[in-house]
């Protein structure tokens, strides 16, 4: 009786409620998103060894793109096109922006990722490739980014683009494993993704 009495004091904390919480939404990310996770080289190699498994049974399917990844590239189009419908200055500014400005870089990317050859190196130098790219335009383009966006200085639009380069290095860095069965994955030209 006394535990049950303590049981029930616990679950009527506010403090407890949200320790449980965590503990579930902990549970639930651990096991839908961590074994897609790379955070060493040695968190990646079964995967890396599978995708070579891979090689040897299945055929390289024709590369195709998404540009970048995870909705990123059909988001942007879409909301130049609405927000484009109801601002007259916006559609001019940004008129020539169908595709995010770095689109091309994300395409090289996907062909690095396409084939997955040179394993954690092969994988570690693509995305270091894609941040530089990204990076690159936006200190090749500061002045531009700055009149579009009305930040301060080139100097605050190279920054921004400093900011985007990083988090979506760190992004692909954490979601590109090999084999994860996501159309992203490292290699996913076999089995689109899956590695099957």
């Amino acid at each position: 009786m006394v535990m049950f009495t303590a049981i029930r004091h616990l679950l009527h904390s506010r403090r407890a409620l949200t320790i449980l919480l965590l503990i579930v939404v902990a549970t639930v990310v651990y096991q839908f998103f961590i074994p897609t996770l790379t955070f060493t080289p040695a968190s990646e190699a079964a995967g890396m060894q599978q995708l070579e498994q891979a090689k040897r049974t299945t055929s390289l399917e024709p590369f195709t793109s998404d540009g970048c990844s995870a909705n990123v590239s059909s988001n942007w189009r879409a909301a130049i096109k609405k927000v484009s419908q109801h601002s007259a200055s916006f559609a001019t500014t940004y008129a020539d922006l169908a595709t995010i400005p770095f689109e091309s870089a994300c395409i090289e990317h996907d062909q690095a990722y396409h084939p997955g050859t040179g394993g954690y190196v092969g994988r570690l130098t693509a995305d270091n490739q894609l941040r530089a790219a990204i990076l690159t335009y936006g200190m090749t383009n500061s002045a531009l980014i700055q009149t579009r966006t009305g930040l301060g200085s080139p100097a605050e639009a190279v920054y921004l683009y400093e900011l985007l380069a990083e988090a979506i290095y760190r992004g692909v860095r954490l979601g590109g494993a090999p084999c994860t069965g996501e159309p992203y994955a490292w290699g996913f030209g076999y089995g689109g993704g899956s590695c099957e």
